[in-house]
């Protein structure tokens, strides 16, 4: 063999030494997937923890609004059947519609569970506050001063009204009066700056999100007092419900608030006008 030939197998037996690219000497940044939702859930959990949707709000009224009308058609057959008296239906009526926010809730509860494997209450930011209930009960209190210094200066219609009504008889004012501390400042706030203020504060923004949750709380009152200038106020005083869910990013907070919003307007109301 030649010594060409030895070079020529000496070439061909050396391997090909590769040019380096200048992408292989390039970093390669982390890549980390966005978390891809479970099986029935529309979207990923935000921020802000409110992964609800509007859909789940209207089949939450729907559902209240359903459960109110069973309830109180069921109420409407116990008044036949035990031949109840008008009055004392106000307070069956009461009862049934408390009954109805439990359905609703637990609804609800269903719903959160199946839809997105969440819990309702933690989801709704039930949640300690940071401030001494005591303290949250003297806020409520001093709200409730507040507002009763304004509804002096709006010159409110003396008229009757559906609650008027019912606070006129002595037994239905005192229920009304039990439920207006306990039950009601806890379904409302759990349902108005739980499930509706923190979508509307993702959607607006977090001024008119509170501003437009507390219309439409003080637009629910209406039927019961009948006059605008009530619904103002009771709209500002959801303004400082939902002031302070926002400011502790607790229900509980608010619905403490509240809870001592009501005493106040009960004290007062029993220790001036009296029941009649």
């Amino acid at each position: 063999m030649s010594e060409s030939d030895n070079l020529d197998l000496s070439r061909e037996e050396r391997p090909e030494e590769s040019v380096p690219s200048p992408f292989d000497q390039a970093p390669v940044p982390d890549f980390d997937p966005a978390p891809v939702p479970g099986f029935g859930q529309t979207s990923a959990p935000d921020v802000n923890g409110v992964f609800w949707g509007w859909h789940d709000v209207f089949l939450f009224l729907m559902c209240t609004v359903l459960a109110i009308a069973i309830t109180m058609l069921a109420g409407f057959g116990l008044r036949n059947l035990f031949h109840i008296s008008d009055t004392r239906m106000n307070i069956v009526f009461m009862l049934a519609q408390i009954l109805a926010y439990g359905v609703s809730f637990a609804a609800l509860k269903l719903m959160f569970r199946a839809e997105y494997g969440e819990p309702l209450l933690a989801s709704l930011h039930w949640l300690p506050a940071g401030i001494d209930p005591a303290k949250l009960v003297f806020i409520g209190l001093g709200q409730a001063f507040t507002i009763a210094v304004l509804s002096a200066f709006m010159n409110i219609p003396q008229m009757e009204t559906p609650m008027s009504r019912l606070l006129a008889d002595r037994p239905t004012a005192i229920v009304i009066a039990v439920l207006g501390v306990t039950i009601a400042p806890l379904a409302e706030e759990l349902a108005f700056r739980g499930l509706l203020q923190p979508l509307m504060v993702r959607t607006i923004g977090v001024i008119p999100g509170i501003l437009v949750t507390s219309l439409l709380f003080g637009a629910m009152h209406l039927a019961q007092y009948g006059a605008w200038q009530s619904v103002v106020l009771i709209t500002l005083a959801g303004a400082g419900f939902g002031a302070m869910r926002h400011v502790t990013g607790s229900t509980r907070a608010s619905a403490i608030m509240h809870a001592g919003y009501n005493s106040t307007l009960f004290i007062l109301f029993f220790t001036q006008k009296g029941v009649r």
